[in-house]
Parts: C-alpha cells; structure tokens; sequence
C-alpha cells in the first residue's frame, strides 16, 4: 500500500447474482402459474333467485345434470328488497354450453304430490340442484330456481296449446290432458290474462299424440263426477280414475265433424264446462225469434232447450230480453220477452233441403204456438214447447218487434191445468145446486113418510095374520098372507135393511148440508179450490126495532 492511498481502504461492489435468490423466483412463479391456472379453469358463475332458500347451503349443496355433478352453490344471501334470496353457484369448467335462455334450474328435495313421493334419494345426502341444459337463447343475467321441475323440457317433442276461461280454478299444474279416456299430455301453467280478464291454461301433448290436435278439436272440463239437474233431468257422469279425485281436461273431434287441420303449436282454444255443452256450441247457424209470456218465466235458464213434440230445435238464448225499444204497460197484461234461437243443422243434415223458416211461418197459421212446460220437478227447470194447439185464438199483435220475428204464445204447463180447473168449477157452478138439493131434502122426507105407512100396513097384516078369521081362509091365501108378513118384518124398524134405509138417508142429508157452504163460496169465488178465499165477515145481528 503506498502513500497516496492516505491508509483509507477500498471497497468494491461484487457484481455476482446469488443463487439464494432461486428458491422464491420458482416459488413465485409457481404460485402464479397456479393462480393463472385456476382462475383460467374456472367455469361460469350463475346467479339464481329464489323465494325461499330451504335446504340450500354454501359450499355443500351441489348442482347436477343428468345425475352428474356439474358445479356447487357458493353463496346464499338477501337481496337489497329483502324480498327474495340471491345465490351464486359456481359450473365446472366447460359447462359453460349447458346454459343457455331456456335452462332450467329446480331444487330436489323430498316432496309428495299427486304423481307420487319424488326426491327419496335426497332424505341422507341432503338437497340439491338439478339443471337442464338449454338448447337456445343467450344467457340471461339471472335464472329463476323453481320449488318443482317442469313438466315437459322446453326442447320436448310435442304440442303447446292456450285455453282460455271465464272460470277460476278449473285446472291446475300437472293434471292430465286425456283423449277419449287415455293420458297424452298435461297442464304446465295456469294465469290469469288481465288484457282479456280471462283465465289462461298452457297444455303439452307430447309427440306423436301432438298430431290428435287438429282446428276442429275441443276441449271440455273432465271431472270425476259431474252432476247435472235440468229440464232434461237428472243426469250423473263420471270421468275415468285418472280424473276421479284431482279432474282433468279432455279433448276430441265433436260427433258428425271433419277432423281438420293439424294445429299450430301455441294455438288458441276455448275451455267448455262439459262435453255436453260443446255439442250446444257446435249451431253456429241460427233464426232468432222473440216470444212474449203472460206466465211466470221463474225456472227458465238461458241455454234451456226449445223443443217440437221431444225434438230439439233450438236454444234459449236471452232471458228475460230485455230492450228499451219495447214498451208495455206494467198491468194484468204485462208480457214477459224471451228471445230464443231456432237452430236449423240439428235436423237440416237428416231432413235435407228444408225450408225452417217457411214452415215456422206457415205454422204459426195453422195453430203453433209457444208455452213454458216443466222439465224437472225436483229442481223446477222450464223449457220451450213449440206444438198446435186446435183451439188456439188468433195473434193479433205486430209480426216482428225491434227486428225479431214474433212467435205467438198460450199459458202451459201448471196454468192450463189452472184453466182448465177453474172452467170444470165454473160449470159445477152453473149447475142447479139448490134446487138439487132442496129435492133431495123432500125426497128424504117423503120416504120417512112412506117407512111410517109401511109400519102401519105391517101392524095391520099381524093382526090379520093373527085373527081367527085366518083360520078360515084357503091354505094358499094363509100362505101368501105369511110370506108378506115376512117380508114387511124385514122393513120394519129395528131391522137391517131398516137400518140401512135410515142410515143412508141420513148420510145423504149430512152431505147435502155440508154441501151447501161450498156452494155458497164457490157462487162467490169460482176459483177458491185453486186460491185459498178470505173468510167473509161475522153476521151482525139487527137491531130492535124502535
């Protein structure tokens, strides 16, 4: 070392890399490569939004497809409303193609409905989520989780149609849709449309029965057992087991139809209340005409029948119609309008050419006449009866009122029995009652005189019979004179044939008094066996004469 380095020592900076320093550069590569690794392996996240998160845990609950595990739920929590639950589940890596606008997602669990008890598998291992894969459509933000899988896969082979109805509760999910008795498809949904304040049912008939379903097809409400009381009777369906306790939708081509086209899928029908009302639904064409009654119209329905002698011609189809047009006095010849239909393809297919229109007119000539008959008693049920009536007085009223045809009408049913009742008591009272009686009275008295001349003449033959001068007589007059004898002691009194005599004339004097005060109402009230009579005023005793 020399002088100029003033004894200062020099430090010199190695410029050598430590292999230390390889252990964390292979440690932090590593942990990136893993980390890059994961994060690039990572399959889809979905959200999921349900009402009631039940048997779901983070972490625990898995989702499967097919029964193959295919992600598991990461979380669970509330959603800012705090009205439903948001869960976020994690897809394994390349599941990403089982999502799409129409996948599925349902929770199984234990469950018991009217297909069974499903979800037993799941009593140990606990809930899970089934998905079902998608076929079309781009992944939405969120999919609904639903307590129950669908029924039919949005990619199943088969039919969807619409129902519509003005009745509530009439179907529900998952009841069978049956053709001539046997399952072909079922009820998905239920809602009802506020735009045509109806209720709305989607149906799926699966394939191949999907090719039943044609234009000219109906479907009608298939309970298990339907009771039906109207002016036709009492009438007692009953459906077949599948639709005995939980019903059912039916549907077939209407008897004497064209099978038509096959339908269109998300075609429109309408829900009929049983088969027998489709049958109505079927005479589209039709002659309406407008009928006024005097009787009551308590019992007649809209939808009753109009009948010829027992054959159907047609259809109630307003009642009472009423119309501002029609102007009648409230008074004892108050009519009520009823407007019905005459439906001439319920007879025109096995008639032929027939002109209903003309013969209706020709008719009302002739004597036609409509009149309410009683089709139940039980339930009180009125139809129309269109038949000739030989007395019937002529219509003298217009033929037609606010645009309706008139068909002329006479009292039936209970008021012609009426009638005719009133008319046998008026001629009962137009007999001569009094006089009959008052013969009757002397009559009965003429005869109690002739029983005391009877006696007297007995008397006398008893003491001829008994007189010796009897003695003295041929043997065939003393013979005659007993045998006569014998026969007056039969008539006399104490006999029966006396007693009888007596006691029949003294019965038909009682009837005859009795008599007399029905007599004397009826010349007051010629109805009063039919309409109960108000008793009439206490006699009042005169005064004293002054």
């Amino acid at each position: 070392m020399t002088d100029n380095n003033h004894g200062l020592a020099r430090v010199e900076q190695i410029k050598r890399w430590s292999p230390v320093w390889i252990v964390p550069i292979v440690t932090l590569l590593i942990g990136g490569w893993i980390l890059y690794w994961h994060f690039s392996h990572l399959g889809p996240e979905v959200t999921l939004i349900t009402e009631n998160a039940e048997g779901i845990e983070a972490g625990k609950t898995t989702i499967k497809s097919r029964s193959v595990d295919v992600g598991v739920v990461e979380s669970a929590v509330l959603t800012d409303d705090l009205h439903h639950v948001e869960i976020k589940a994690r897809l394994n890596s390349g599941m990403e193609k089982l999502l799409h606008g129409d996948s599925v997602f349902w929770v199984v669990k234990p469950q018991i409905g009217r297909e069974g008890v499903t979800g037993l598998n799941t009593l140990l291992s606990g809930a899970y989520i089934e998905l079902q894969p998608g076929n079309k459509g781009d992944e939405p933000e969120h999919y609904q989780l639903l307590d129950a899988p669908p029924l039919a896969p949005p990619d199943a082979k088969g039919i969807r149609v619409v129902l519509d109805s003005n009745k509530a509760g009439q179907l529900n999910p998952g009841d069978p849709v049956l053709f001539r008795g046997y399952r072909v498809g079922s009820v998905e949904t239920s809602a009802f449309d506020t735009e045509k304040r109806m209720m709305t049912y989607q149906l799926f008939i699966a394939a191949p029965y999907d090719r039943l379903v044609t234009t000219n097809v109906r479907f009608w409400k298939d309970s298990g057992i339907a009771v039906d009381m109207s002016s036709a009777g009492l009438r007692v369906e009953m459906g077949s087991l599948t639709t005995l306790f939980s019903g059912g939708v039916s549907f077939d081509v209407p008897d004497g139809w064209e099978l038509g086209q096959v339908a269109e899928n998300q075609a429109d029908y309408h829900l009929f209340d049983s088969q027998r009302s489709i049958q109505d639904s079927l005479y589209t064409n039709h002659i309406d005409f407008l009928t006024f009654f005097t009787d009551s119209i308590r019992g007649l329905q809209q939808g009753a029948p109009v009948e010829f002698r027992g054959i159907r011609v047609g259809t109630v189809s307003e009642v009472p119609y009423m119309n501002n047009n029609i102007m009648q006095a409230l008074n004892n010849d108050y009519r009520i309008p009823v407007l019905i239909r005459i439906e001439p393809d319920r007879f025109i297919k096995r008639l032929g050419n027939f002109d209903l229109e003309q013969h209706l007119h020709d008719g009302m000539k002739q004597g036609l006449r409509a009149s309410l008959k009683t089709g139940n008693l039980l339930s009180g049920s009125l139809y129309i009866d269109l038949d000739f009536y030989d007395n019937a007085a002529p219509y003298r009223g217009p033929a037609k009122v606010v645009g309706y045809e008139v068909i002329p009408t006479v009292s039936g049913g209970l008021s012609q029995i009426q009638q005719k009742l009133v008319a046998a008591l008026d001629k009962i009272n137009s007999l001569p009652l009094n006089d009959m009686v008052s013969q009757a009275t002397g009559t009965l008295k003429q005869g109690q005189q002739t029983l005391r001349e009877l006696q007297t003449t007995v008397d006398n033959l008893n003491k001829i019979t008994a007189s010796p001068a009897m003695k003295t007589l041929p043997a065939e007059t003393q013979q005659t004179l007993r045998e006569l004898n014998r026969t007056m002691k039969g008539l006399q009194p104490g006999s029966p044939a006396y007693n009888r005599l007596v006691g029949d004339m003294q019965r038909l004097d009682q009837v005859m008094r009795e008599l007399q005060p029905v007599l004397q109402t009826l010349n007051t009230k010629s109805n009063a066996l039919v309409f109960e009579a108000k008793p009439g005023k206490d006699p009042q005793p005169k005064g004293v004469k002054p």
